[in-house]
């Protein structure tokens, strides 16, 4: 059988190019898209540059003693490789426990109030983690909120038992979205159904279908929450370092940065490269279970995000039977307690802090007054704050920039390295990828914005390129095919039909970038120098010198800072439709 061809000139089989979702396209002999080598050599300079020149200079400077001078110095600091092993495991176990609970309210039962539920869940989700450690601070230590109310305090909240809470509350909004995903997009309708229908009540269908298709996302979204405390630093340099608990990341950078002994130097490189190796294997485990169910669901209620039965509001498997309502009433009561202690109380306390006119004052009106903020308003703070928001700029430019060129240059021989490569850097820890750039680019770039840009550039990049890249598989090959037959050669048909058409993922993507960026400390924290401090640098300075009430006021902006720019990512991926907002 022969297949039908299109009439026109003679074209040669022998070299082709690859469409957006995996179509080849033949292209005569010797015929040279004019710019086609541009993204290549841009994606190739790009990696040299912010890949491979950081982390040889990592390697090299963690070898130039030989293996076993590094491993004395990584052995030397056995004991916070071990809290940060055994936080970050007990933080990982509470955010998956708490994060798969509220999304199976919001997702599998009719609970009251699960838009609202979601909505807590993105809050939580867009205040930075060292912001939550000084709200809790402000709410549950001796001569917070509670205690001035109820007369209740949490002394034990500075030390091991606050961090794994906060890093568990940091993570709880990654896991909820990931499981949430799971039951939206990838559980089997039909199979629970079909259980229900067969007799099964609806705990035993839980158990028996829907726990067991989810797992693999339920593994994943341990693996993510256990990368993202074990990398964490604002929350242990908050609430660990003043009672004497040390892990890795709060270690580099005091090696790094109140240390002049060489031996401190070499310690830290080793314990970055020991968190950069164990890191990028989890996450390389994270993205293999991510995988493993990547198949639409069937049934008349499966599709993606925002058909079916999500759209709707509906419970997969029809209304919550009478018998089981009551649970549900109950364990929606108990998802409210929990979102109003780790989520509500800490911010509410934040802003009273902020208000207050001197610490301890009770929190009435008559105590509150606008101090703090013109205090935090001052050239310093505004300073910090056109560098943040000049970074994050600059960042998602940047970023959305390489993520375009990466995303054209992978369409060849090749091409499925390109994650891999973005993948590198950003498994890196922040406190790695801060060495290894101080490393590659601080003898010319150190104390200047652009060796932060550079670090933020290495570090979010995969951050642009994945929703670019999801996006260009999901197109339909029939728009590139017609242009190309129209006569479109490859930046023509780029530029008038696919790029038209991934304008939602480049600005989402760039969203995204910019949001980080606004609050990233980790990276910062290690690569500033005079008159480059940003926000969150500025904020972990104030609360490290005892200004409970202006770093509260500074801790308050940018978390209203942070919201405003999630409010655009928000309205386009749907999420704000989902818990009610009209626009």
């Amino acid at each position: 059988m022969t297949e039908p061809t299109i009439a026109g000139p003679p074209v040669l089989p022998d070299t082709t190019v690859e469409g957006p979702a995996g179509a080849r396209a033949t292209r005569p002999r010797g015929r040279r898209v004019p710019g086609a080598w541009l993204p290549v050599a841009v994606l190739l300079a790009a990696l040299t540059l912010l890949v491979v020149i950081p982390l040889l200079a990592l390697f090299g400077a963690a070898l130039e003693n030989g293996l076993g001078g590094m491993w004395e110095a990584v052995a030397s600091a056995w004991t916070s490789i071990w809290t940060s092993l055994w936080s970050s495991l007990g933080a990982t176990i509470l955010a998956v426990l708490a994060g798969g609970a509220i999304a199976f309210l919001t997702e599998r039962t009719d609970v009251p109030g699960r838009r609202a539920l979601r909505l807590a869940m993105l809050v939580a989700f867009i205040v930075p983690g060292y912001v939550a450690a000084v709200a809790w601070l402000d709410a549950y230590a001796p001569g917070g909120l509670v205690d001035d109310i109820l007369g209740i305090a949490a002394p034990a909240l500075v030390g091991p038992l606050g961090v794994i809470m906060v890093l568990a509350a940091e993570a709880a909004p990654i896991t909820y979205l990931v499981i949430a995903a799971g039951l939206v997009a990838r559980a089997e309708p039909d199979l629970e159904r079909a259980a229900r229908v067969s007799g099964a009540d609806a705990l035993t269908t839980l158990r028996t279908v829907t726990l067991p298709l989810l797992r693999p996302f339920v593994a994943a979204a341990a693996v993510l929450a256990f990368v993202l405390s074990v990398t964490s630093f604002g929350v242990p340099a908050v609430l660990g370092v003043p009672a004497g608990l040390t892990t890795i990341t709060t270690r580099i950078y005091r090696d790094l940065t109140f240390s002049a002994d060489p031996e401190s130097f070499v310690r830290a490189i080793g314990l970055a490269i020991t968190l950069a190796v164990a890191t990028a294997l989890l996450i390389w485990v994270a993205d293999g279970l991510l995988e493993r169910r990547r198949t639409e669901p069937s049934g008349v209620f499966g599709g993606p995000l925002g058909n079916g039965a999500m759209a709707s509001g509906r419970r997969v498997g029809g209304p919550v039977p009478s018998r089981f309502r009551n649970r549900v009433a109950l364990a929606g009561v108990v998802a409210w307690m929990g979102v109003g202690f780790v989520v509500v109380v800490p911010l509410v306390a934040l802003l009273l802090t902020a208000l207050a006119r001197a610490p301890g004052l009770p929190p009435v009106p008559a105590s509150w007054m606008l101090e703090n903020f013109r205090a935090v308003s001052g050239s310093s703070t505004l300073g910090a704050l056109g560098n943040s928001i000049l970074l994050a700029g600059a960042a998602a430019v940047g970023v959305m920039a390489l993520a375009a060129a990466a995303v054209s240059a992978r369409r060849g021989r090749g091409g499925g390295l390109v994650g891999g490569a973005l993948a590198a850097t950003f498994a890196l820890p922040g406190s790695t990828l801060a060495v290894a750039v101080l490393l590659a680019y601080g003898v010319a770039l150190r104390d200047t914005l652009l060796i932060i840009l550079v670090a933020y550039l290495a570090k979010l990049w995969a951050i642009g390129y994945r929703p670019l890249a999801a996006g260009l598989d999901g197109l339909a090959a029939d728009l590139s095919w017609a242009a190309r037959v129209s006569g479109a050669d490859g930046p023509t048909t780029m530029r008038t039909i696919v790029l038209p058409l991934l304008r939602p993922m480049v600005v989402a993507g760039g969203l995204i970038v910019f949001m980080f960026g606004l609050h990233e400390v980790t990276m910062s924290s290690l690569l500033y120098g005079p008159g480059t401090a940003t926000l969150g640098v500025v904020v972990l300075n104030l609360q490290q010198l005892g200004a409970a009430g202006q770093t509260a006021a500074l801790a308050v902006l940018l978390t209203l800072l942070v919201a405003l720019a999630s409010l655009p990512l928000l309205g386009r991926s749907g999420l704000l439709e989902r818990v009610g907002w009209r626009r």
